[in-house]
């Protein structure tokens, strides 16, 4: 077995699978520091295409209560399509034409959304959320606005009717003290007295009304019990996905590696020995491989001693688990050609890990890859150590099995193959002298 550890190939893989890994952490997780707060930097435009009384409060009640830092305002919506084309803007909020006469009317007005789908998922999603956010703002005021004309409606005759007749009266008097006791116009005084007292009422009318309607506009309180983590930033939770792929990715190429290096040593020591010495190598570089990406994951992300301890031997167990699985797919299928068959199922991981989508959104092919394969098990328990939340148990039970199950695929597959006494093809290509 000392062959074995004397050929410099033995822990390429090692240094391989390390260095991916670290990069995995320190390439990755420094581009969500400032997320999700930095989607406020979104520009956001409003079309107001009405420019009418009810138009111009909604699209100032927007601006007022949106969360983002950008917010303009358009009436050219051609211009404004142009600007979400080029990514100028994220997402335009269209008040049309006609919007206050609807809203007079009692029929329900339209509020448009421009959007481009074609972005990143991150602001896709905040663009869906931004537009249930919108709706209901907007509703909210036209319910105000609806109550104050309700009530506009039912003051504005009797408010009129008062104030016509201090007007007439008043009016009546002056003319007829002018006149002398002459005949006077009535109709003409009626008119010029209704354009005067109009306006006045008007304004008053609108006041009582809103006044009126003001303690209708209750906005209900919410308080919301977070379980988890309470980082302010995305680096904590995209953590766990990217380390375990980071740390599979790694160990699949060094599998590789490791196995070819086999194919080369077993001619000189013996193939048990050497499948011996392989699987040494492979927890040796399960649990070097878990402490550099453990406190190279330290440098970015806080945590305590304790969470400390409990990802290095969570991923000790994964790193030995993935390597198991790999290199038993690497020895069965002769080393490098296993590449077609273990880069698909990493692949596979990556959607079926629920890193980005979860368990019960996943159809049912993906689910069952979630329950048989390393990655899932690694961030669902990465996230739940992260969190203090417990619950590994079944996790790491899995990881177990999928040890268990690489060690036996790799095992049978040097026990039935493996007998030739030449080297050569893909066993002469790892050499075995320095």
């Amino acid at each position: 077995m000392s062959k074995w550890f004397s050929n410099k190939f033995s822990w390429l893989g090692m240094l391989v699978a390390s260095f991916i890994a670290v990069s995995f952490v320190f390439c990755i997780l420094p581009a969500f520091k400032h997320m999700p707060t930095n989607t406020q930097n979104l520009p956001i435009v409003i079309v107001n295409q009405d420019n009418q009384q009810i138009s111009d409060k909604v699209a100032d009640g927007l601006k007022d209560n949106l969360p983002f830092k950008h917010i303009s305002t358009s009436s050219s919506l051609s211009r404004t399509k142009h600007r979400i084309e080029l990514r100028k803007a994220s997402l335009a909020v269209v008040i049309p034409d006609g919007f206050n006469k609807d809203v007079r009317a009692g029929k329900r007005p339209t509020v448009n959304f421009v959007v481009n789908n074609a972005n990143s998922m991150v602001q896709t999603n905040v663009n869906q959320g931004l537009i249930s956010r919108i709706q209901s703002t907007v509703n909210a005021q036209l319910t105000q606005q609806s109550l104050v004309g309700m009530y506009a409606k039912q003051l504005a005759p009797k408010m009129m009717k008062t104030a016509m007749a201090a007007g007439m009266k008043a009016a009546m008097q002056k003319a007829m003290t002018a006149s002398k006791g002459q005949a006077v116009n009535q109709k003409q005084i009626q008119k010029q007295v209704q354009a005067k007292v109009q306006p006045k009422i008007q304004k008053q009318v609108m006041a009582r009304a809103t006044k009126m309607a003001a303690p209708f506009n209750i906005t209900a309180k919410s308080s919301t019990d977070t379980m988890g983590t309470k980082q302010v930033n995305m680096q904590h939770q995209m953590a766990p996905m990217f380390i375990s792929m980071g740390q599979y990715l790694g160990l699949m190429i060094a599998s590789i590696i490791i196995t070819m290096t086999f194919m080369s040593v077993r001619f000189i020591a013996g193939k048990w020995k050497t499948f011996l010495g392989l699987q040494v190598t492979g927890v040796i570089t399960a649990v070097v491989l878990a402490l550099l990406t453990v406190g190279a994951l330290r440098c970015l992300v806080s945590f305590d001693g304790g969470v400390f301890n409990a990802l290095l031997w969570q991923n000790v167990l994964y790193d030995f688990a993935a390597f198991e699985l790999t290199s038993g797919l690497a020895l069965l299928f002769g080393g490098l050609p296993s590449l077609l068959i273990q880069l698909p199922l990493f692949v596979l991981q990556i959607m079926a890990g629920g890193g980005t989508l979860p368990r019960a959104a996943m159809t049912s092919f993906y689910k069952f890859l979630s329950q048989t394969t390393p990655m899932y098990q690694n961030i669902y328990s990465s996230y739940n150590i992260m969190a203090n939340l417990g619950n590994t148990g079944a996790f790491q039970q899995t990881l177990w099995w999928v040890a268990l199950g690489g060690l036996v695929i790799g095992s049978l597959a040097v026990w039935i193959g493996y007998r030739g006494k030449e080297r050569r093809g893909l066993a002469a290509v790892i050499p075995t002298k320095f």
